[in-house]
């Protein structure tokens, strides 16, 4: 098998599995999951960071609306979303190192989890008055990286002629 067959071969398998299942009258929650998890598959057989986003996306919103009725508490969508961007970064992460700007997912995935526990905890008013917290805090940690990266520069020896 060629690695340019690979997404055209997914698509089939995808398909046929969706289909089974919508025969067989699977819960959407898991047809959710499972499409997510196939393209997590392929990801892993292209490499191709096209699949890695949806995949994770997908596969988190999945695993939350299967948890959500188990649990019994609202919040579970949203925590799963959340967790398939900290997924999505995690996976970049440890195959492709360090990409540039790979943190992006960190940035919604975060929104979705304060959002996910809020509504599961009950109390929503306290992320409407204190969300800013979290742009202040980014906001030390950026100027935190470029004092230090200031520093480094200035204690490094000039470049041989």
């Amino acid at each position: 098998m060629r690695r340019e067959q690979v997404p055209g071969i997914a698509l089939v398998v995808i398909g046929a599995t969706l289909l089974l299942l919508l025969q067989i009258g699977a819960p959407g929650e898991v047809v959710v999951a499972l499409v997510g998890a196939a393209l997590l598959v392929v990801y892993a057989a292209t490499r191709v960071y096209g699949f890695l986003v949806p995949g994770g996306i997908v596969t988190g919103l999945g695993v939350g609306l299967v948890v959500e009725p188990v649990l019994g508490r609202p919040g579970a969508p949203l925590l799963g979303l959340a967790g398939g961007f900290v997924l999505v970064a995690l996976i970049d992460r440890l195959s492709a190192g360090r990409r540039a700007g790979g943190w992006w997912p960190l940035v919604p995935g975060g929104v979705l989890a304060a959002i996910g526990l809020a509504q599961a905890i009950g109390d929503v008013a306290w992320l409407a008055r204190w969300w800013p917290v979290a742009l202040i805090s980014w906001g030390v940690v950026l100027l935190v990286r470029r004092a230090r990266t200031m520093w480094r520069d200035e204690e490094a020896p000039p470049p041989a002629p």
